[in-house]
């Protein structure tokens, strides 16, 4: 049975589903909604039956999201060590080295490393929320800090077990709180000189909620720190606001992105935001110095916001 606080998860289940039921659920949707434009019936079943062969596959057609070990492992796998003979079939090989959305979070996971970085030092306190298994900080390099605390903040508590075991691995353990605990609901005041998030606006549609959770970290966060997040801008349908750089996405490559997370798997992760739209949030709260750093696809930027080192009364 759920508990009250797994209850609240929103980017995947806890609970067991019926494989079985699960595929002939999705095959009759698929074959109710008849051929599309980009995909026929049958090459939809094909690619339903090819994930539900290897463990991703299957993890987000009974969760539609992804947790933070699974998180961690897009983040960060390298396709240059892999070889083709490797991957169960040529779906897994396209998520795992394809996808443009897999592209764009790599990519991400990038910028997020090289700005956490410059907030470490000494005397300092840094949080991962929500935690996932930490990778965003646990990665960083520590030999010249002193005094220096990693918080890492989930709701799931499986995740935060992957976490602590990945600082075992990290040599880092002596570095890290752990707290099982809901980003709506953090009570922290002028805590954290750096607050690193991803992964959860892109699973909240309401975004009066998404601006309540920057209220949160902007109190959270100690006068001059840092937020460090992301957001996922809208995709094509969406003309009027889609900002992604086709000229550099292979057209094939996205039809076939959609067919799986979107037609297929029904991806939780379909919460999207303009540039603007996520500046006026949270200038709105009362974050300043507001930068964005684009991935190739412009699909996932990062953002950073300072919280003011004096505020006017």
């Amino acid at each position: 049975m759920m508990t009250k606080t797994e209850d609240r998860l929103i980017s995947h289940a806890t609970t067991e589903i019926n494989v079985q039921d699960l595929i002939y659920e999705i095959t009759e949707r698929i074959k109710k909604e008849g051929d599309k434009p980009y995909a026929t019936i049958e090459r939809q079943i094909a690619i339903l039956k090819d994930l539900t062969q290897f463990s991703l596959g299957l993890f987000l057609l009974q969760n539609k999201g992804l947790n933070g070990f699974w998180t961690h492992f897009l983040l960060t796998y390298n396709p240059t060590n892999k070889n083709e003979k490797s991957y169960i079939n040529s779906t897994e090989q396209f998520m795992l080295e394809r996808a443009p959305v897999a592209l764009a979070t790599r990519q991400r996971y990038g910028f997020f490393l090289k700005e956490n970085q410059l907030a470490v030092g000494s005397h300092k306190n840094l949080a991962c929320i929500p935690s996932g298994m930490m990778g965003e900080l646990l990665y960083l390099d520590f030999k010249d800090a002193v005094d220096i605390k990693l918080f890492g903040i989930d709701l799931d508590p499986d995740t935060l077990k992957d976490a602590k075991g990945l600082a075992e691995e990290r040599k880092l353990s002596h570095l890290i709180e752990l707290i099982c605990g809901d980003a709506w609901q953090l009570t922290f005041e002028n805590e954290f000189d750096l607050i690193s998030s991803n992964g959860l606006t892109i699973y909240e549609p309401n975004n009066e909620k998404v601006r309540d959770l920057y209220a949160i970290f902007f109190k959270a966060l100690k006068p001059g720190g840092k937020l460090v997040t992301s957001f996922l801008t809208y995709p094509p349908n969406f003309p009027d606001k889609c900002e992604w750089n086709l000229e550099k996405m292979n057209r094939d490559d996205l039809m076939l992105q959609k067919v799986i997370f979107v037609d297929i798997i029904g991806a939780k992760w379909q919460c999207f935001r303009t540039t603007e739209e996520t500046k006026v949030q949270l200038e709105s709260v009362g974050f300043q110095k507001i930068e964005f750093t684009n991935d190739d696809y412009k699909q996932f930027p990062t953002v950073v916001a300072e919280k003011p080192s004096s505020l006017k009364i």
